[in-house]
């Protein structure tokens, strides 16, 4: 255990200190860019990232994870990686050419219609509908083999799978501190805010990129070379979409920058990662990905 703890926390260390090496050495203007409007960048979302991996790291039965992991492996077995991750792949490209295409022609076909109306059906197709269908039609592959996954992650009755609560609370309760208090918001919007959120963003990401792509990468690349490869993806399609302007991201929350954005999902991602391979409860990971958005978004809804 405390091998594991060592290497989670000297990973989200790493991060912080790579990013504000970053930060310093390519922004020496850094205040006049912007960086501090709300929320400081480092208290809302880098500061939070080293603690959340060493409380994990520190609260996970370790035995009893590497069993999870051998299940998790196990129940893949047979299984074409490349294959399924080629889909994947094909899968995560046509989500980012839908949202060229919704971007640059739903103004012409839906006047006065803003665009990012039309995200949530693209990202629930792509992400999450086709992604089921062809990979893993409710438990079956289109090659015929059989897999257990979806009990895995769905069918949480290991009681030590839960404790991985404390460490998304102590997430979340570090954000909020760093957000609020801000100027109230009425209660509609925050639940419409929430309702869309979980529907429509961390349900079909995180099945996405943690119970689909992330678990078939640890079986080709290992665990933490699974987790880095699926937070590279989770980064490059997150920052090209804020670049596109979807308010769904975090990154538009807190700044326009690219390199803030890769910063931000950079580490977003690596933390979702680790949580996702200490207990691989879809249900844990829908609410760290939804809470952390729905808490960055609430302060920007006092604009509507």
């Amino acid at each position: 255990m405390a091998k594991e703890y060592g290497r989670a926390l000297r990973w989200g260390l790493a991060v912080v200190v790579t990013a504000a090496a970053l930060v310093v050495v390519l922004l020496p203007g850094l205040p006049a860019l912007g960086w501090w409007r709300g929320a400081p960048l480092f208290a809302s979302v880098l500061v939070p990232i080293p603690v959340t991996m060493a409380v994990a790291a520190l609260v996970t039965d370790h035995r009893r994870r590497e069993a999870l992991d051998r299940r998790a492996r196990a129940a893949l077995d047979g299984h074409s990686m490349r294959y399924e991750l080629s889909w994947l792949m094909a899968l995560l490209a046509g989500f980012t050419a839908a949202t060229v295409a919704v971007s640059h022609f739903a103004a012409a076909l839906f006047h006065g219609v803003s665009w990012e109306i039309l995200m949530p059906p693209v990202r629930i197709l792509f992400l999450f509908v086709l992604p089921l269908l062809v990979v893993d039609r409710g438990g079956f592959t289109t090659l015929g083999h059989g897999t257990v996954m979806p009990r895995v992650a769905m069918r949480v009755t290991d009681r030590w799978r839960w404790t991985g609560l404390f460490p998304v609370g102590v997430n979340l309760a570090l954000i909020a501190a760093a957000l609020f208090p801000a100027p109230p918001v009425p209660a509609g919007l925050v639940v419409g805010a929430a309702l869309a959120i979980f529907a429509a963003v961390a349900v079909p990401e995180e099945i996405f990129y943690r119970a689909l792509v992330q678990t078939r990468l640890e079986r080709l690349l290992g665990r933490w070379g699974g987790i880095l490869a699926t937070s590279a993806l989770f980064t490059a399609v997150s920052v090209f979409l804020a670049a596109y302007g979807d308010s769904t991201t975090e990154a538009a929350t807190v700044s326009a920058g690219v390199l803030e954005s890769v910063v931000v999902y950079g580490a977003a991602g690596i933390v979702y990662g680790y949580v996702w391979s200490c207990y691989r409860n879809i249900w844990l990971s829908i609410l760290f990905r939804g809470g952390s958005l729905l808490l960055t978004v609430i302060p920007e809804l006092r604009l509507l």
